[in-house]
């Protein structure tokens, strides 16, 4: 601890110290951005030239080229975990994907999934096989049954979106379309990613998120997606009558810096990522490798106001409400006057009082494009899709 200065001289000598301090950090700062930039400037040139090389490729195989087509033993193998059930499979068959992967150089060996714990199942084994990729070709539901079975593995995550809502895709800016993901697949640029990691009183083990998890979300989030397709809570299961029936209670959220916010609130989010449910923008402002979860409170708000304030957001639209608070940190503890429904992505978990999230970063490599939800993204991979909710 810095000494208090005890007369005049000492005080000034102290000010020119720091001051000088402050000059030499700043000189250090600078030089640091000006080698981040640089640095930058070359990744981005190397991953234009990675999509340059891949387009050619990508042509010669299209064009029948001979020498190509002679050269199927070439064909890079990677690994494919179908999901049938997802929302666009009826639309793209998993005879279009293997041949959509092959014209870009990449040989499927594929499982079709019969659950989420074969799904999980066969990622683990393709990270302990050090396979360097696995594509899910599904919806969010499936990468997220995959992604922790390769978080903290040197395989990387790749996504063909084929599911109905596609958050995660469309935040990392993975494209719809068939042939551009495969292309995007194909170039291969990774990043980073963060993982959510949530503990609850009742769960003492590891439940992992790359959306949103928090208090409350499901029943909010349903029901909104009820008011979407048959008007303000129409059609209400018996299931959210409980959400529905209560108010806001005391709930205290503190963050890693000591802070802590009280509030009257029914729900907290805590989010990785921008997107979740039916394209809500629920964290505009998040992104997926900066090693921070970003917090809401809706404080005060009855579940009318919620229901509007969430329908608001639908499609990526980003919604107004002084009433909800953001706030950013690596770890989060929030605990409420009473027991509320908890959630990790879209899995209910277990009513609870209390629980802590925190943020593992950095924690999976995944394949990406220029997705509104990374720091750096990859400037020369197609463009995707964020805002439209529908497959077209």
């Amino acid at each position: 601890m810095t000494k208090k200065p005890k007369s005049r001289a000492q005080l000034s000598e102290a000010i020119e110290a720091a001051r000088s301090k402050q000059k030499r950090l700043l000189k250090k700062v600078a030089s640091t951005q000006a080698k981040l930039e640089k640095r930058t400037r070359r990744l981005r040139r190397v991953e234009a030239q990675l999509a340059q090389l891949e387009r050619r490729s990508h042509a010669e195989r299209s064009t029948g080229n001979a020498r190509a087509q002679a050269g199927n033993g070439k064909l890079k193998p990677i690994h494919v975990i179908y999901n049938p059930k997802s929302g666009g499979a009826q639309d793209i068959t998993l005879e279009s994907i293997i041949a959509a992967l092959r014209s870009h150089g990449l040989r499927a060996d594929v499982d079709v999934k019969t659950s989420a714990r074969d799904a999980r199942e066969r990622a683990s084994v393709a990270a302990d096989n050090e396979e360097s990729l696995v594509i899910v070709a599904g919806g969010d539901s499936t990468v997220e049954e995959v992604a922790p079975a390769l978080c903290g593995t040197k395989t990387a995550l790749g996504i063909l979106p084929i599911g109905t809502m596609n958050n995660i895709a469309r935040s990392l800016g993975v494209p719809l379309e068939l042939d551009d993901a495969c292309a995007l697949l194909a170039a291969g640029s990774t990043r980073r990613i963060d993982m959510g990691h949530i503990i609850t009183e009742g769960k003492k083990g590891a439940d992992y998120f790359l959306e949103t998890a928090g208090l409350g979300l499901t029943a909010i989030a349903f029901s909104a997606g009820k008011a979407a397709q048959k008007g303000p809570l129409a059609g209400l299961p018996r299931a959210l009558q409980k959400f529905f029936d209560s108010k806001p209670d005391a709930v205290e959220v503190e963050l890693d810096d000591g802070q802590k916010v009280v509030a009257s609130a029914q729900l907290v989010t805590v989010s990785n990522a921008p997107l979740m449910g039916l394209n809500f923008l629920i964290a505009p402002d998040a992104k997926m490798d900066d090693g921070l979860l970003d917090i809401a409170i809706y404080d005060g708000m009855g579940k009318a106001e919620l229901v509007d304030y969430f329908m608001a957001m639908k499609d990526g639209k980003r919604a107004e409400n002084p009433r909800v608070r953001f706030f950013r940190s690596r770890i989060v503890r929030i605990k409420a006057a009473t027991a509320l429904a908890v959630d990790s992505d879209k899995n209910p978990l277990a009513d609870e009082r209390s629980l802590q999230i925190e943020v593992l970063p950095q924690a999976l490599s995944m394949v990406v494009g220029r997705g509104i939800a990374l720091t750096l993204p990859v400037e020369a991979a197609p463009a995707a899709a964020v805002l439209s909710r529908t497959r077209k």
